[in-house]
């Protein structure tokens, strides 16, 4: 699974045009991810701007800044945007995220837990569920952040991985060995390291938080998204897609 966020995680400070924090995790078969979709990845890049060594970033991408500059002519903008639509399209993964209305977690809770932290909690939770009683394991791969933001992920991994969970009035939800069993390792990566997991990640974050905070706003984006994320009869909501509070 690779993570990534769209928002700023602080409650210092909260945008109230994108008062949302969101960590979206994408799940690759390991095989298939790098005899497919890196390959995919890259002929994209290549088609676009005739390399490789481009960050796919959605902030950057939306604000035509940098190498995206050039999307300011809108016949190449729809050129792009039509190609990233396939290839996320044509991809086979699942999304399993988390999106948090800051604004309101600060409203509804005196000393609220930092929301990076909430998510990834949210996120370890389903997917437990997710993999459920099948054989298969997970990786996680976060982007790395400032050092001590990586060492408190880091713990909230851990300290998931020690402890039985248990549902409220109906004893455990899951157990800590099962946990462990399923959750093989967690590491960090930097985005200069230029892993296309990560950049998938980072595109689907950010229509999930445009979703979160105006779902009657057209998100062609999420229309495609919402195809990814994990559900149990069709519902994603709550499986695939926590929103809190």
């Amino acid at each position: 699974m690779f993570l990534d966020e769209s928002g700023d995680h602080s409650l210092d400070k909260v945008d109230p045009s994108y008062p949302m924090f969101v960590l979206a995790g994408c799940i690759f078969d390991l095989d298939y991810y790098s005899q497919t979709v890196e390959p995919s990845v890259n002929k994209l890049k290549i088609k676009h701007f005739g390399k490789i060594d481009i960050i796919l970033r959605s902030y950057d991408i939306r604000k035509q800044k940098g190498d995206f500059s050039y999307l300011v002519d809108k016949r190449k903008r729809e050129e792009f945007y039509n190609d990233l639509d396939i290839l996320v399209k044509s991809m086979d993964f699942k999304i399993i995220a988390a999106a948090i209305h800051k604004s309101k977690l600060k409203n509804q809770y005196r000393e609220p837990n930092n929301p990076y932290n909430l998510c990834l909690q949210f996120i370890l939770e389903r997917s437990v569920m997710f993999l459920g009683r099948s054989g298969d394991k997970l990786i996680f791969r976060i982007e790395s952040r400032e050092t001590h933001n990586d060492r408190k992920l880091a713990e909230v991994y851990e300290n998931f991985r020690l402890y039985d969970h248990l549902k409220p009035n109906k004893g455990i939800l899951f157990k800590k060995e099962e946990i462990q069993s399923k959750f093989i390792d967690l590491s960090f990566n930097q985005k200069v390291q230029n892993i296309a997991g990560q950049q998938i990640a980072d595109l689907v974050a950010y229509p999930i938080g445009a979703f979160v905070l105006n779902g009657k706003r057209e998100n062609k984006a999420f229309e495609i998204v919402k195809t990814k994320f994990h559900n149990k009869n069709g519902s994603y909501m709550n499986y695939g897609l926590k929103v809190f509070p």
